[in-house]
């Protein structure tokens, strides 16, 4: 709509176009009408100051019983794998209920198989002045979960809390942390390895679970590796067996975004029509050639059901 309006009342509108893991980032600039070769710029994973190494886990268990427990296993294994090589974790979850639980079950199992040393915070003088600050607190669980090494942060927590989590997160002193996805999109606290547990996250409009965006995995991936003091992060994602590929073909982006207009294409060229911009069918042509839908259209016409 701007750019035909730019070429009706010769207005100069300058249209900035930002986005974030675009497979297809020729066929935007084409729909903004833009140069490829002066005012197209693409970033990929060689600007990262830490370069971020991938591991992708899939849960072969059909019980959803066995599907929860396999994951907390695997979880473990991989979270026991990076203490031990010293660094601190971030384990992302979908719910805030499921970042206790969680904490909670990670605990749990460092416990049983006699591995919760590795957990423990350090001793130091910080550490007698952050517990303090924590038996202060009004967060049971907080309180319960400190001691052993684990923190958690979502949403609901208050902010006091939160502050207090990252802070002692920063510090060293929680050397795992579950937390849900706000903390990738909200607060810069990075750690040498993050953990994707399960890709399943509910949708209040449509009442059912769905898949976790490509985009909040890419954001929660960002969190991985500290440029001060890593050479290399480290990014897991846990997932059912059936997901694995969707996820992987995501990640290594070799799907194109396709264009969603079809579905609202008679409301948009009904208010073209009332607002007079669009009066034959000649000009509603020309109006089509300038939608994503017509640039995708003549590249993949197979989707859009043209053969």
């Amino acid at each position: 709509r701007t750019l035909r309006q730019v070429e009706s009342t010769q207005s100069m509108i300058r249209i900035l176009g930002l986005s974030a893991t675009l497979p297809n980032y020729l066929d935007v600039a084409t729909f903004l009408h833009v140069n490829p070769y002066i005012g197209l710029f693409y970033f990929d994973g060689r600007f990262r100051p830490v370069p971020l190494g991938q591991t992708f886990v899939g849960i072969k268990a059909t019980n959803k019983v066995q599907q929860l427990h396999d994951m907390e296993e695997q979880c473990y294994e991989k979270v026991l794998e990076q203490i031990r090589a010293g660094h601190q974790v971030m384990v992302f979850v979908h719910a805030r209920n499921s970042t206790v639980r969680t904490a909670m079950a990670l605990r749990e199992l460092s416990k049983n198989r006699g591995e919760s040393v590795y957990f423990e915070p350090n001793q130091g003088p910080d550490f007698g002045y952050a517990e303090k600050q924590v038996q202060k607190s009004r967060n049971k669980q907080l309180r319960e979960l400190f001691p052993d090494g684990f923190g958690i942060h979502h949403a609901g927590m208050l902010r006091p809390d939160r502050s207090l989590v990252e802070q002692l997160f920063s510090q060293g002193l929680v050397k795992v942390l579950v937390c849900t996805a706000t903390l990738a999109w909200g607060v810069n606290l990075p750690a040498h390895a993050v953990i994707i547990k399960g890709t399943q996250i509910y949708d209040a409009k449509r009442g059912s679970f769905v898949d976790l965006g490509i985009l909040d995995v890419m954001q929660i991936f960002g969190r991985a590796g500290r440029p001060q003091f890593d050479k290399f992060g480290e990014g897991t994602i846990i997932t059912s067996h059936d997901k694995l590929s969707y996820y992987l073909s995501l990640l290594t982006q070799q799907n194109p975004i396709e264009s969603q207009f079809l579905e609202s294409l008679a409301d948009n060229l009904n208010a073209e029509i009332a607002l007079g911009t669009v009066t034959n069918v000649e000009e509603a042509v020309k109006w089509l050639s300038y939608t994503y839908l017509y640039v995708r259209m003549r590249a993949n016409p197979l989707v859009y059901g043209i053969s």
